[in-house]
């Protein structure tokens, strides 16, 4: 586990919480009504931090919840009062930031309704369509009543290391067969970077598909970084299940001990309209330029299965098939 079993002593950039921390978040521990909250919940999801999570609605942090420094069992709850107008924040009533006991968490697990309001009406006027629908994707490939049958797991939404790596979100390729699923045969379940581009408009520029595929290029080529990742997002991935947020899981017991050498990379898009040329002529350049992930990784491309997000290998095409295989919406 990641973490200090004797306090909450500031952790490096790793994420992963603390013994201490899912102790308090399991059946008996202080914060377990948070967690059960989120269990029973389909609208929210939990994300773990570097020893402090986040529960998000709609693609927004509902809740930021984490230790205090050299005050074990201890926590703070924090609710961006942004999401409210300034007349509206004062009317919202929220209870205390420090939480000490069962009975201050249960007060914020009364005030969410309250809090999940106000977020809607700010969501009507500041849209986040791009985090919303990623975490429809961790829905639908955890949680979902089909997700055992997807072949991806996601792991993190949001991923910054703080070191130049940022990624939408990061996936587990686990196949749905049986003898993948038990681990026979030295199989190996492999790390995935996914970058999700909702609507025409976010594939290019400065977050576009080719400055996103120049950064992975950079990142991936630095062997060190990849085996800490993959470390560090093994070990939130077993957190996960261990605290039950990946109810696909829940009657599995084979647990991942290594993961395949390569980190591949895909591309979600979402919203892409088959009249436009942009995403054809940005995938031209892609394959004119040669640009590639190094070190073995391929790049691939997301369709959809039936309309909607749960991730299948039938689904998931190298550039070159998938330029073939939707040359029709692509426009080429």
């Amino acid at each position: 586990m990641v973490g200090d079993q004797q306090g909450e002593r500031p952790m490096t950039k790793t994420r992963g919480l603390s013994d201490r921390f899912m102790k308090d978040l399991q059946s008996g521990g202080s914060l377990n009504q948070l967690l059960l909250r989120v269990q029973g919940d389909t609208t929210l999801d939990l994300e773990i931090r570097e020893n402090y999570l986040n529960v998000y609605y709609r693609g927004g942090s509902l809740l930021k919840v984490s230790p205090v420094p050299r005050k074990p069992g201890a926590y703070t709850f924090f609710f961006d009062k942004n999401y409210a107008p300034k007349p509206r924040r004062a009317a919202l009533g929220l209870p205390a930031d420090l939480v000490e006991s069962p009975a201050a968490v249960e007060k914020w697990m009364a005030a969410i309704p309250v809090l999940k309001d106000t977020m809607d009406l700010w969501f009507g006027k500041h849209p986040k369509d791009e985090r919303a629908l990623q975490q429809t994707v961790v829905w639908e490939n955890n949680d979902s009543p089909w997700a055992n049958g997807t072949d991806y797991f996601i792991i993190d939404i949001e991923y910054d290391n703080h070191r130049g790596a940022r990624f939408d979100l990061v996936a587990l390729e686990w196949e749905s067969s049986a003898s993948p699923r038990k681990l026979a045969k030295g199989y190996q379940p492999r790390l995935v970077i996914i970058e999700m581009k909702a609507g025409d408009g976010a594939l290019k520029g400065e977050a576009g598909i080719e400055t996103h595929i120049e950064q992975q290029r950079r990142f991936l080529g630095n062997k060190r970084r990849v085996e800490a990742f993959k470390n560090e997002m093994l070990n939130v991935f077993e957190q996960k299940r261990d605290l039950g947020l990946i109810k696909a899981l829940k009657r599995n017991p084979n647990h991942i001990k290594k993961l395949a050498a390569n980190v591949d990379v895909v591309f979600l898009l979402a919203g892409h309209d088959p009249a436009s040329r942009k995403l054809s002529t940005i995938l031209t350049q892609v394959q004119q330029n040669r640009l590639a992930a190094p070190g073995g990784a391929s790049i691939q491309f997301c369709s959809a299965n039936f309309m909607g997000y749960g991730l299948y290998k039938e689904g998931v095409h190298l550039l070159s098939d998938f330029s073939q295989i939707f040359s029709e919406q692509l426009k080429f």
